[in-house]
């Protein structure tokens, strides 16, 4: 079948305002081909902290951007980044050794996204990959995001540049040519270790691999929306050793692997990663990684740990999966349940907690551990969790696997009548009640809700 080469993203979501997007036509075009691209005769590139940015302003973006070691940078509302691919599609990053802090707003973002000219060239196939990303390596302070579209990133990762060098800590580094993250947050164990990583109210879409890399340091993501991430890998929040925090009141819409998965692995400090993953809606995921046991929702692995409660898993490919064997997660310090699990098909209400002695995707809960009595459970089409405009029944299994925006007017707030408005669990904490930055501002952790899923009663 022939499909449209160009595509169109309207490029804001409001979250907590429900949530829209056409969906894209992918091309079917090898990501990673190289085909030259005209460069524009005026733009940026260099050091960032150099740049006298002016709020609402857009930039063509023709070269890397760097912030130095020891330097602040702050992006205010409004201002655009177009990310022209090179003359051989090089895939522009913003380094950042020092610090960066993006200050949008719900009313006017701060926009990372390619050019018009390369977002209708034949190189989108749907999955991102047409520049860079934010990439905040081992001499770095804060990595601060708010109010942010992150559209089309995660390109092929070039040599020089931090996620390829020493200066990724050396956990998770890359070799040029692989696939590329949105946005990489690096501690490692010797290194610096104050400093947070901030993300909230902001819209990543659109990559080929990891959305997000964290490799150490307290992080708190709240209030964001995920949608398409990865072509045939990747999660769209993949946490590392030494980078304890929270990741609460999320939207994760068609993720090729997991929404949140957390391993106490790599080069962090070992043994502190206790990640909370609450009030998050997990929708359509799971289904682009091709193994067996290969998450769609939730997992914890290799000594990591915390609590998992309150999430709305949609649709996805498992539920919370507590993985088996040497790579087992610290189920001593774990604690999880009061979790709403909905399927339109056996094939989906039979995998939320897969068991059998001969099932490769097996994890601990089901066979060692006991599922939860808390959990919402049952057949295929029961437990509908009512939102107000987006239809869980219309789930087409034969087509899981195509990388499906947000349809045009959905709203996942909850009904007035919906079930899942009431019996979630709000007895625990977060991790950290708060998250300080380098330049004083404090954030507060989300309390949970009463209600399961990202987003309550709409008013």
């Amino acid at each position: 079948m022939k499909l449209s080469k160009k595509l169109l993203y309207p490029f804001m979501i409001l979250v907590l305002a429900g949530c829209s997007r056409e969906t894209p036509a992918p091309t079917n075009i090898d990501p990673e081909e190289e085909i030259p691209t005209p460069q524009p005769a005026n733009g940026i590139s260099g050091d960032l902290s150099s740049i006298s940015l002016q709020a609402g302003t857009t930039y063509t973006v023709v070269g890397d951007l760097n912030i130095p070691e020891g330097r602040n940078v702050t992006i205010p509302a409004g201002v655009k980044f177009e990310f022209n691919p090179g003359t051989r599609n090089e895939a522009w990053v913003i380094d950042v050794h020092g610090s960066l802090y993006v200050e949008g707003t719900a009313a006017s973002p701060v926009v990372f996204t390619a050019t018009a000219d390369a977002i209708a060239s034949t190189r989108n196939n749907g999955y991102g990959g047409l520049w860079g990303g934010i990439h905040a390596g081992r001499k770095a302070g804060d990595l601060v995001i708010e109010h942010a579209e992150i559209l089309h990133a995660g390109g092929v990762a070039r040599a020089g540049t931090i996620v390829t060098t020493p200066e990724s800590g050396g956990s998770g580094r890359l070799t040029a040519g692989d696939r590329g993250y949105a946005l990489w947050y690096c501690r490692p164990a010797d290194e610096r270790q104050d400093g947070v990583f901030v993300l909230l109210n902001s819209h990543i879409a659109y990559t080929l691999d990891d959305a997000v890399r964290t490799n150490g340091g307290r992080t708190l993501m709240a209030y964001n929306v995920f949608e398409v991430i990865g072509l045939n890998g990747g999660e769209a929040v993949n946490i590392k050793a030494g980078g304890p925090g929270d990741f609460a009141f999320n939207l994760f819409y068609n993720i090729a692997t997991n929404a949140l998965k957390s391993a106490d692995t790599q080069a962090g400090r070992r043994g502190i990663l206790e990640n909370n993953f609450y009030n998050n809606t997990i929708i359509g995921s799971g289904y682009r990684r091709a193994e067996t046991a290969r998450g769609g929702s939730l997992n914890y692995e290799s000594d990591a740990y915390g609590k998992a409660y309150n999430n709305l898993i949609i649709n996805s490919r498992y539920g919370l999966r507590l993985t088996p064997g040497e790579a087992r997660p610290r189920t001593a310090a774990l604690a999880f349940g009061y979790n709403w699990h909905y399927g339109t098909s056996t094939e989906i209400t039979e995998n939320f907690y897969p068991v059998g002695s001969n099932n490769p995707s097996n994890g601990l809960i089901g066979s060692e551990l006991p599922i939860p009595t808390t959990d919402i459970i049952g057949a295929p089409g029961a437990n509908d969790p009512g939102f107000v405009n987006y239809n869980v029944s219309t789930f087409a299994w034969a087509n899981r696997v195509n990388g499906h925006a947000i349809p045009a007017g959905a709203n996942f707030h909850l009904r007035a009548d919906a079930a899942a408005l009431q019996g979630a669990n709000r007895n625990f904490e977060p991790v950290f009640a708060t998250y300080s930055t380098l330049n004083g501002k404090v954030y507060q952790a989300p309390r949970p809700a009463a209600y399961f899923g990202a987003y309550g009663q709409a008013n």
